[in-house]
């Protein structure tokens, strides 16, 4: 079995800088093409099942992958949005500095657990991800699969079939638009390779 993880493209946000978390942005002309090669990287694929995350630059992306393949549907599991950011979403670091002094440190201090702004921590956004993978992998079925999400979810699930601890998360580098393959029986997938990208026009 293999199940291809990609990360939609990149987005344009209303102002530089912000957290956006959970909530809706668009891709920019980069990101679609971006995902518009992430799509090609996969034409010669046969999945049998596509899931996305239900926010719109993931859906779109997904959508461009179902186009070259007749007959596959895009299925949606909430579970796979990106991380809620609570009270941080729309600001930069800096704002929020201002307003909560300490809190960035106090995150930064214990990711795992802490939810201060009212959002999920990554302990809390980890569960829900592995829950809708778990759900993905009962729901699909024999076949290849292909997984439309954000940075936070894969990371969740790449690090999970790696044997990784959440403080090894940054050490996955998945640029906007990257396809990450995992191999091997549904109890024991692993990564082959990790943020693999097509540059638009360019060969594989």
């Amino acid at each position: 079995m293999r199940v291809f993880l990609v990360r939609h493209g990149a987005v344009a946000l209303p102002r530089p800088g912000v957290f956006y978390g959970g909530t809706e942005v668009p891709l920019s002309p980069t990101g679609r093409a971006e995902a518009e090669a992430a799509a090609e990287l996969l034409a010669e694929t046969q999945p049998t099942a596509l899931w996305s995350s239900p926010l719109e630059r993931a859906r779109s992306g997904a959508e461009r992958i179902a186009a070259r393949h007749p007959g596959l549907e895009v299925r949606i599991d909430p579970g796979l949005r990106e991380i809620d950011r609570g009270r941080w979403t729309g600001l930069r670091p800096e704002e929020i500095e201002r307003r909560w002094p300490g809190q960035l440190a106090a995150h930064r201090a214990d990711p795992e657990s802490w939810r201060g702004h009212g959002g999920e921590s990554l302990g809390d956004l980890r569960r829900r991800a592995l829950a809708a993978w778990r759900r993905i992998l009962e729901r699909s079925g024999p076949g290849d699969l292909i997984v439309v999400s954000h940075l936070h979810p894969t990371r969740a699930i790449l690090a999970e079939a790696a044997g990784l601890p959440l403080a090894a998360w940054p050490d996955l580098q998945l640029p906007t638009g990257s396809v990450s393959l995992l191999e091997g029986p549904p109890e024991a997938l692993r990564p082959i390779w990790i943020g693999r990208t097509k540059p638009a026009g360019r060969p594989v």
